[in-house]
């Protein structure tokens, strides 16, 4: 069984004993914490129960965390350059993480059995198709769909003659004066 958890506006998968890394939390390495933004609960084979999707939160489920260690991400390198300005800057950033063990995945009334709090999706309804009733034609209508109706034959446009060529060079103009 896993669960789709919600922690600090991001989602992450939490089977137990997993180790997750998330942003930086306000608590004590050693703490225990209740995860009740529980997104969905899906069961894998072998485990009893359905799979459970929250709208938006599965209220029934809570995950228990044990918060391991306070850690820092690599480091990202920021560059910021403008061509032709002699514009450079650098800057570096490390994330502040928060590593987490999961502990449980359990109802929050307490037990670790799931099945009296589990409710199966149910599939959605299969559409009722309508008979339409066929529309009654009237005589003049009738008609009108029988006969074909006049087409024109579209009239073909000929080809253009191709443009004349442009000389490259303009011509050379010699005035009489001899000058």
């Amino acid at each position: 069984m896993y669960a789709i958890v919600q922690i600090g506006g991001r989602q992450y998968r939490a089977t137990p004993g997993q180790r997750v890394v998330v942003d930086r939390l306000d608590v004590e390495p050693g703490a225990e914490l209740q995860l009740e933004d529980v997104r969905m609960v899906v069961a894998e084979a072998g485990d009893s129960g359905t799979t459970m999707v929250g709208t938006p939160t599965v209220s029934e489920f809570k995950v228990t965390a044990t918060a391991v260690s306070h850690l820092r991400g690599p480091k990202i390198l920021v560059f910021k350059y403008k061509p032709k300005k002699r514009y450079r800057r650098q800057r570096g950033f490390r994330a502040d993480l928060t590593e987490l063990r999961i502990e449980s995945i359990g109802s929050i009334a307490g037990g670790t059995d799931k099945s009296a709090h589990q409710k199966a999706i149910e599939p959605k309804p299969e559409p009722i198709e309508e008979v339409a009733a066929e529309p009654v034609e009237t005589a003049a209508v009738a008609e009108a769909a029988k006969s074909p109706r006049p087409t024109t034959p579209r009239k073909r446009q000929e080809a253009k003659p191709p443009a004349p060529k442009a000389s490259r060079k303009a011509p050379i103009e010699e005035d009489g004066d001899g000058a």
